[in-house]
């Protein structure tokens, strides 16, 4: 019973967050040369009934007790995938090589369960943000915050981006695009978003996704049609995690250009 009490809280101040206080961002300590490490840990089971699963990236040379702050991605896996499916895919060899490289800044990505029975998100966004933003040294600004996710998890990428454009500066979505039946939402979704939230979009799907590109390409019309910035990689391959991870160097070069 404390601990709903505690997360009602945490939850509520995650909502009722003031504007962003500047920080300042982590860095790469000179010298070092160790990997990113992979925290396991999952949400107690309130009134879910079941326990919430969900991995945690830490970048090289992670410092908790450092005053500096950390940009965090929010990664979410598709139908029937687990938090460990895009580190499976040796997601965390990219990530590792471009932050020991210096091609990005260090940052935390959080792999979330999939969304299957939680279209929405809504346990993503209402439970799981505000107790990882309250556990680790992250930067409390949108600029520094993402969604991305692959196939039905892209799809809960951009609906959180979308709804909450005052949270997110970017959505990630890789072998998906805007839901058939959903162009309505999303509209109306998008045309909510002013200029100081305007929620930036990068997709990428393989040449042999043929219905996934198809709805990646509806949805790149509608943002044109909105203004929003956007981007749309095709590339040769099909709809599964080798394909998404082998252009994750080229998402997170556009993801942190604004870091």
């Amino acid at each position: 019973m404390k601990w709903i009490y505690a997360t009602l809280l945490i939850t509520l101040l995650w909502g009722c967050t003031p504007g962003p206080v500047p920080a300042r961002l982590a860095t790469l300590p000179e010298g070092c040369t160790s990997s990113g490490e992979v925290i396991r840990a999952e949400l107690p089971e309130p009134e879910r009934g079941y326990a919430y699963s969900y991995r945690v990236y830490l970048p090289p040379c992670f410092a908790a007790d450092a005053q500096d702050r950390y940009p965090v991605l929010y990664l979410v896996p598709g139908r029937s995938s687990s938090p460990d499916t895009w580190f499976a895919a040796d997601l965390t060899k990219v990530v590792d090589r471009m932050i020991l490289g210096r091609e990005i800044s260090p940052f935390i990505i959080v792999t979330t369960e999939n969304t299957d029975s939680d279209a929405m998100a809504e346990t993503i966004y209402n439970e799981l943000i505000p107790v990882i933003e309250s556990q680790y040294p992250i930067v409390d600004d949108r600029r520094y915050r993402a969604a991305a996710g692959g196939s039905l998890g892209g799809i809960a990428a951009y609906r959180l981006a979308f709804q909450y454009p005052d949270k997110f500066s970017s959505a990630g979505i890789f072998g998906a695009g805007a839901i058939s039946g959903e162009e309505t939402r999303i509209n109306d979704w998008l045309s909510a978003m002013t200029d100081a939230n305007r929620t930036r979009v990068f997709m990428d799907t393989g040449d042999e996704d043929i219905f996934m590109l198809e709805r990646a390409q509806v949805m790149q019309v509608m943002l044109e049609e909105a203004g929003i910035e956007n981007e749309l990689h095709v590339g040769h391959g099909g709809h599964n995690y080798g394909y998404w991870v082998s252009n994750f160097e080229m998402y997170l070069k556009w993801l942190t250009k604004d870091w």
